[in-house]
């Protein structure tokens, strides 16, 4: 009678184990999250940039806008088609003294003065996303309006750094602008330096 009691309670407790199933295992289960990182640069974006601008009207033969030094600052609008190629516009303004040699060739008197400076670029960049900087170059083509009419091409190298992923930047760049040889006095050319923000959309 023994026998049968021990042997039906060992046979009911063993059911139940197997229902059960495993016993569960101590300790933590460990979980490896993945962090998507935000890349600074994206690969469309928009781009406000607010700037002020420095250019060089110093030369030896130079009859070009202005002498001497300008000062002003502009606005500018970016489409980046993807994280390396973009087209861009900006308007600058300049305030300079008119160009003796131009003054003399048309009767005027040297005068302070406001350059409008309008131009197109087509901007090639190569961002660097662990360090938020983005190298670039940019070429295009403009014109100039100071009671008289300029057309112009241009060429310039510069860096942006994002201080807000895809958001907020600042960038600095230099251009050289080609006025070409008018009033037969060479070239006309001049430099400028831009040092801005850039706000990203």
């Amino acid at each position: 009678m023994k026998t049968a009691t021990v042997t039906a309670l060992a046979a009911v407790t063993l059911s139940t184990i197997a229902l059960a199933g495993p016993a569960p295992t101590m300790g933590k289960a460990t979980k490896q999250e993945v962090m998507t990182e935000t890349p600074c640069f994206s690969d469309h974006e928009w781009q406000l940039d607010i700037f002020g601008q420095y250019s060089d009207g110093n030369g030896p033969d130079h009859a070009g806008l202005f002498r001497e030094h300008g000062w002003g600052g502009g606005i500018g609008l970016n489409y980046f088609f993807s994280r390396n190629i973009g087209i861009g516009v900006d308007a600058a303004w300049l305030n300079a003294t008119d160009n003796d040699k131009v003054s003399d060739l048309n009767n005027d008197e040297d005068d302070e003065t406001v350059f409008h400076n309008f131009s197109g670029s087509l901007i090639f960049r190569a961002p660097i996303d662990d360090l938020c900087l983005a190298p670039y170059v940019y070429l295009g083509g403009g014109f100039h309006v100071d009671g008289h009419q300029w057309a112009s091409g241009h060429a310039g190298v510069g860096v942006e750094y994002r201080i807000v992923p895809q958001k907020v930047g600042v960038f600095v760049d230099g251009r050289y602008t080609f006025l070409g040889d008018r009033f037969g006095h060479g070239d006309l050319g001049f430099a400028s330096a831009r040092l801005g923000m850039r706000f990203t959309f």
